[in-house]
Order: structure tokens, then sequence, then C-alpha cells
């Protein structure tokens, strides 16, 4: 099954549409995978069970307030997760590491302020 998602940009004068696909390999058959959250100061930590998995077809999309998970097994169904942030992330900073079917991700949040050094 192929899915279809359009991204609208506005521009002053005009609107413009973008098309982009995203082949959906199990159709309707996702499943979500069982996870666990551990909170720190620094970083979130989502451990994610998903056995019959291959490391080469995961993909993790992460935004500045959400991480997106989805995996085809070789049982015929799909792990999807929306992980929704109640804080702020630097998406590039976000790390994933899979192994013996659990998917680790670190999601390390976004520092707003500073200690300002007095002179």
């Amino acid at each position: 099954m192929i899915r279809r998602y359009y991204i609208i940009k506005e521009t002053p004068n005009n609107t413009f549409r973008h098309t982009y696909w995203r082949v959906n390999y199990c159709g309707c058959n996702n499943v979500e995978p069982l996870i666990e959250y551990r909170d720190t100061k620094e970083a979130l930590f989502a451990t994610l069970d998903m056995p019959c998995v291959e490391k080469e077809k995961i993909e993790v999309i992460s935004e500045e307030n959400c991480v997106r998970i989805f995996a085809p097994t070789t049982k015929g169904f799909c792990f999807s997760k929306d992980i929704s942030l109640p804080f702020l992330t630097e998406p590039e900073k976000v790390t994933a590491t899979f192994k013996k079917g659990v998917l680790l991700l670190e999601i390390p949040k976004k520092v707003k302020h500073y200690k300002v050094e007095i002179k």
C-alpha cells in the first residue's frame, strides 16, 4: 500500500503543494510496540520491544516535539509508534540503538536557559 502525503507551503504571492510518497509495506496491520520510558534531567530514554525486525528496515523520524517509529516485521505486521514529547528537543541529537530486538532511543532535552557568569 502506498500512501500520499501533501505538505503545503505558502508564500506571500502563491501557494505551492509538494507531494511526498511513503511506502507502507504492511498495509493496515500496524501494532504499537511495548515501550518503557525513563526520564532524567538531561534526556528521555525510551526502550521499545520490537522482535522479528531487521535493523536496516527501522525508520525513526525525529522532530522538535515528536519522534515517529515505523518498522516492518518478518511476520507480516508493522510496529508503529508516535511519541509526543512534553518538551522541545534538537532533532539531530536524538540517537537510536537496536540490539537483540530492542530499540533504545535517547531523546535529549533542549536547554532553555544558561547560567550567566558575572565578571
